[in-house]
């Protein structure tokens, strides 16, 4: 799996979250296409309560979980380490309320065998049709070190 270099990974993960937000995607296929067109980005699609519905190869291959143990588990157990965790359900609920997720960044999450591994990362939300609740996609390449 490709590592990004911080700025080519910002600009990566920054546009599709712009692109997200200008309704670009307006539909599940137009997403998922775009998905599959880029299979370095590990994505993982969770309800407004956490639990994973979409956990894509690039997700399995940088954290280490496959998609039969991944879905229908809390993405907060999974991947965030312990610290993160209420800020990433904080971030659903404002999410869920007001419409806007935070600005994609930089941040060290965890693999399977408990190692920390920095990505950028992007969230995007998605009503589409007449859903009644929203869907919601963590977006996250891996970050190669920076030289000393």
């Amino acid at each position: 799996m490709k590592k990004y270099v911080y700025a080519e990974a910002k600009n990566l993960i920054q546009s599709i979250c712009d692109a997200a937000a200008a309704g670009e995607y307006d539909s599940r296929e137009k997403f998922h296409a775009l998905l599959a067109a880029n299979p370095n980005l590990a994505v993982q699609g969770y309800n407004a309560f956490g639990k994973i519905f979409f956990w894509n190869q690039a997700s399995a291959n940088l954290y280490g979980h496959s998609e039969t143990a991944a879905v229908n588990k809390e993405l907060f157990e999974l991947i965030l380490p312990p610290e993160l965790r209420p800020l990433a359900r904080d971030m659903i609920r404002t999410a869920r309320r007001t419409g806007k997720t935070p600005d994609a960044a930089a941040c060290d999450l965890l693999r399977y065998n408990g190692e920390y591994v920095t990505v950028f990362s992007g969230h995007v939300m998605f009503q589409w049709g007449n859903a009644s609740s929203p869907e919601f996609y963590c977006i996250d390449v891996e970050i190669a070190p920076q030289p000393a």
